[in-house]
């Protein structure tokens, strides 16, 4: 230890050093923080749809209920994003984690359908925040060899609380609204008593530190993470190693966000398309099992991102975003089979799902990695925002499959959007860098 802090004194850029250590204490509390946060915000957004629902609403808000939880979520995206590169990673989280508070009382507490949407625009606000602040910190905080396989594994908390969530609907269909708010608001609070437990022993980001000038706070969160380190053999960096890793691609800043973006566009559009509209048309009766299944199958399939710092991110993102839209393509034309036939329907519920997941936490990984520390933030959200954003109006364009002569415009609609992300996974392949492989996060995000 004592050897690992002398070379720490005498390295300029700290946050290098602590990039090659070994896993620790820390980084265990870190990954747990990120992981009931993702939860909470998967749960969130899930509550939403149904929460929304409790109570009657007047008609000309009805329209309105499908696109609330995308709406605040875009906005606590976007404010989150600034934030966290104006004050710092972990104080966002205190914001979000306020907000988090008050919408989980008001939720518990909300008699009318008014109260109820102000409550959930506060929790949504802050799950939108909440996760693009991970997806910003994650790559900043965790050591080279692991950052991959923590980054990829922590989206698969997401498809944890889609399970959990269908799960719970079981449970929550016979009771009374009353109970569905206490056993809702109950779940955000308690969950929110862990995040505070573990975030107070998470440091600030050293890579951010550094990188506004703040080089006394950089040492000093610097030692929360040394302390833990049993390693005392670390070198500092060479920079000719740095120099034979670092791609002699230096992309503008706009082709990076106009092809994640896209990527992202695809999967967030198009993740419903299978369980949560063609399927219930066919099988009514087995929806919330089907719900269920296409959970579990994205969060079987999301163990493949303990590979991540082994095989390449520009495959990972190819071979899904392909697979994904050719199986879009392939339940498209047969559509006449599967409908009739349910072992056909499990076997492409399954394998669209498992795809979907796949290029989902290789999406979010390449999102969060691309950018400079000092604007990691804000450009993740920008990406975020817009495609999620976009689906807003998609909502409300996009033809209902239950109308008549409306499921082969809807079928033709659904390849057309998993296309564009195929094809923009493609460019990526061709002309982006790859950032898997155990690369450093300066190489991913083009700093040197």
């Amino acid at each position: 230890m004592k050897n690992l802090l002398v070379k720490f004194l005498m390295v300029e850029n700290r946050s290098k050093l602590i990039e090659e250590i070994p896993w620790t204490k820390t980084h265990t509390i870190t990954f747990a923080a990120f992981a009931v946060g993702l939860l909470l915000e998967g749960y969130i957004f899930s509550l939403a749809f149904i929460a929304s629902y409790w109570y009657q609403v007047p008609l000309y808000l009805e329209k309105l209920l499908f696109s609330w939880p995308y709406l605040w979520l875009v906005i606590g995206i976007s404010i989150g994003g600034y934030i966290s590169d104006k004050v710092g990673r972990k104080k966002t989280f205190i914001y979000s984690m306020a907000m988090y508070a008050i919408g989980g009382i008001l939720l518990t507490l909300s008699v009318n359908y008014a109260l109820v949407l102000i409550s959930l625009a506060l929790l949504l606000a802050a799950a939108g925040s909440e996760m693009n602040n991970i997806m910003t910190m994650a790559h900043e905080i965790f050591p080279r060899k692991h950052r991959s396989k923590a980054m990829m594994m922590l989206m698969d908390f997401v498809a944890l609380a889609s399970v959990i969530t269908a799960a719970v609907s079981f449970i929550s269909i016979s009771t009374t609204i009353f109970f569905g708010r206490l056993m809702a608001g109950t779940a955000v609070l308690l969950a929110l008593i862990v995040l505070i437990f573990l975030r107070m022993k998470m440091p600030e980001s050293v890579r951010w530190l550094e990188k506004v000038g703040k080089k006394d706070d950089a040492i000093k969160e610097s030692q929360k993470i040394l302390v833990n380190a049993s390693v005392t053999n670390i070198d500092p960096i060479d920079p000719k190693i740095e120099d034979n890793n670092k791609s002699d691609k230096k992309l503008p800043l706009w082709f990076k966000e106009v092809i994640v973006t896209l990527i992202a566009f695809s999967n967030a559009v198009g993740y419903g398309f299978m369980a949560y509209t063609l399927a219930p048309l066919f099988f009514p009766s087995l929806f919330p099992y089907i719900v269920l299944i296409a959970g579990v199958a994205g969060f079987a399939a999301g163990f493949l991102g303990l590979t991540g710092d082994k095989y390449s991110r520009k495959m990972f993102l190819t071979i899904s975003s392909v697979a994904v839209a050719l199986l879009m393509l392939i339940i498209a034309l047969t559509l006449n089979i599967w409908s009739k036939d349910l072992i056909i329907f499990w076997f492409l519920l399954i394998a669209f799902y498992a795809f979907v997941q796949i290029d989902y936490m290789t999406e979010d990984t390449l999102k969060g990695e691309l950018w400079p520390t000092e604007h990691r933030g804000k450009l993740t959200a920008l990406a975020r925002a817009v495609s999620i954003g976009a689906y807003i109006p998609l909502i409300y364009l996009i033809p209902n499959p239950s109308s008549p002569n409306a499921l082969s415009e809807f079928l033709m609609i659904a390849v057309i959007i998993w296309g564009i992300g195929a094809v923009a996974a493609i460019i990526w392949h061709i002309f982006g860098i790859e950032t898997g492989k155990g690369v450093s996060i300066s190489i991913a995000s083009g700093e040197i």
